[in-house]
């Protein structure tokens, strides 16, 4: 027997759209905001630049993603 590993990716999925509601805006920044300061439970979504941590970090990706 070989052990296997195997990782199912939701595809619907749209990194920095904490509300999902399809789109990628301030509404998110807010909505990531108010989770990392109430301490909220993990949104996959929110974790922007996918370093397992939701924090001021993934707030400054996610602004930078709106404005460019």
């Amino acid at each position: 027997m070989i052990p296997v590993s195997l990782e199912v990716l939701d595809d619907s999925l749209i990194l920095g759209d904490i509300n999902e509601d399809g789109l990628v805006n301030v509404l998110d920044v807010v909505s990531l905001v108010n989770i990392i300061l109430n301490n909220y439970d993990f949104n996959q979504n929110g974790d922007v630049n996918q370093d397992g941590f939701l924090n001021v970090l993934d707030v400054v990706v996610l602004v930078n993603i709106i404005l460019n």
